[in-house]
């Protein structure tokens, strides 16, 4: 990023951002009789209120500038997720024969979309003389150039989309920590057996505690206690993996279920799904020159590992293998430590996860409940979203059906819809841009609708004991 006194002093940058809005509101008046005084104080109004925030970013990330290793280990970090650790499973889903062609396409449309949101903030920053555009700010001014209006409605959905799917891991973290909890006291003790809905209700208590952390200095020091439980658990996994793996017989598991096919999808995006961290990494770098080559390793790195974890994951436990990779580690060291690394790095991301949510809903959560205390407000919106996510992991307890839905639901819209969407609106594409973004557009939606419409029906049959109309990709959770 530029440096920020290139722009000039706040003042400077306001009188400049309103003498410019002024300018293209002339130009548009003039072609428009209908354009009145209120539009133009509305117009200048949003372009403001963008800039506000941005400027704020811009600011409080200029004091704390990052290196590129640590910008490459924050997005690496960012997408080791839960879903990375169901890839296993859904190579199962789809066979080895089609399982990983389909996840590296799926990286390279996603790779491709990242880029496309960081030009979006480059062409629209320029624009609007604002640095330090987040994701939220490129849709919203991008629906406003586009459609003449204040560009809120763009906001609105990706807000909508952002905190559903926040929402969304975080009801999929209650599960996958209550589960491995529950597989490691049953690996030691196995007559104490009791339902995982019961593991799920006693950690609502201390996920209820973590998430009254908001100081974002505590936050960061629950990341990087949580990269090294992370990383350590993978370790393991991998050693048990090449330990036990047998490279022998594999032509079963190159066979797959294409009517599993939307599952996959789902879940692939899901673990895919890092488009968030794209603009706030590349607006805290020392040297944001070397974003792109970082964003591009990056992801091919996360790839790789995802078709590697997925297939080596898949040919160790075949047939047996579990919505997440942990839940099959058996009683020894090795799986002990990996199983708790996962369940507390799941933990400790929590608050973290929980806090995109809670700085969405905040402001309009406050301007309801105006007569009461800032503390009260945060207090009962953090109980209440808590709760949400606490319901939906004991009514929808199938891991795998949630992730695929989450990844459908939100994050296909979010990693595969928005961004060239938010590219055609801004730039002058040529027509082979066109038809890619278009391409890219009609895969996103192909994806989410079909991929919601599986996820639901199976979730629904996997809860009323119906059966589906092939075969199940459900394996539930030990009762």
């Amino acid at each position: 990023m530029s440096d920020p006194s290139c722009y000039g002093s706040v003042q400077q940058i306001e009188d400049n951002l309103i003498q410019e809005e002024c300018d293209m509101i002339n130009d548009t008046a003039a072609h428009s009789p209908n354009y009145s005084s209120q539009d133009l104080l509305a117009d200048v109004s949003i372009v403001q209120d963008v800039f506000s925030r941005s400027l704020t970013i811009h600011r409080n990330l200029n004091s704390n500038k990052i290196t590129k290793l640590e910008t490459f280990v924050h997005f690496i970090k960012g997408n080791l997720g839960s879903g990375f650790f169901s890839m296993p499973f859904a190579m199962s889903l789809v066979g080895l024969a089609v399982g990983p062609p389909i996840l590296c396409f799926v990286g390279l449309l996603g790779l491709f979309c990242m880029f496309l949101i960081v030009k979006c903030a480059d062409t629209l920053g320029r624009k609007y003389n604002s640095p330090g555009l987040g994701y939220g700010d490129v849709v919203q001014l991008a629906f406003k150039d586009y459609f003449n209006n204040d560009g809120r409605m763009g906001r609105y959905l990706i807000d909508s989309f952002l905190v559903v799917s926040q929402l969304g891991f975080c009801s999929v973290y209650f599960i996958l920590i209550a589960q491995n909890i529950k597989s490691t006291v049953e690996n030691y003790n196995p007559h104490f057996v009791i339902g995982l809905k019961v593991y799920i209700v006693v950690l609502l208590v201390f996920v209820m505690l973590s998430s009254f952390i908001w100081r974002m200095k505590t936050l960061a020091l629950f990341s990087m206690l949580g990269n090294v439980f992370v990383f350590t658990g993978l370790i393991l996994i991998f050693v048990y993996i090449f330990r036990h793996a047998e490279f022998t017989n594999l032509s079963p598991l190159y066979v797959g279920h294409l009517n599993n096919l939307p599952i996959f999808l789902g879940m692939a995006v899901y673990a895919m799904e890092g488009i968030g961290l794209v603009l706030p990494l590349r607006n805290q770098m020392e040297e944001p020159a070397y974003f792109p080559l970082i964003l591009t390793l990056g992801m091919c790195l996360i790839t790789l590992g995802q078709v590697l974890f997925g297939v080596l994951g898949y040919i160790c436990f075949r047939e047996h293998v579990l919505a997440i990779i942990t839940f099959n580690l058996p009683n020894g060291i090795i799986g002990t430590v990996a199983t708790l690394c996962v369940a507390f790095c799941v933990y400790l991301t929590y608050p973290l996860i929980l806090y995109v949510p809670v700085e969405i809903l905040l402001p309009p959560t406050l301007s309801t409940f105006s007569r009461y205390s800032y503390f009260s407000v945060q207090f009962w919106l953090r109980t209440s979203l808590v709760l949400v996510t606490f319901l939906f992991a004991v009514l929808i307890p199938h891991i795998d059906l949630f992730i695929a839905l989450i990844g459908a639901l939100a994050s296909c819209s979010l990693a595969l819809i928005f961004p060239p969407v938010s590219y055609l609106m801004v730039h002058r594409a040529t027509l082979l841009d066109k038809l890619l973004c278009v391409f890219i557009i009609a895969v996103g939606v192909t994806c989410g609708i079909v991929g919601t419409l599986y996820a639901t029906k199976d979730i629904v049959c996997a809860l009323c004991s119906l059966p589906t109309g092939g075969p199940f990709p459900c394996k539930p959770p030990p009762s």
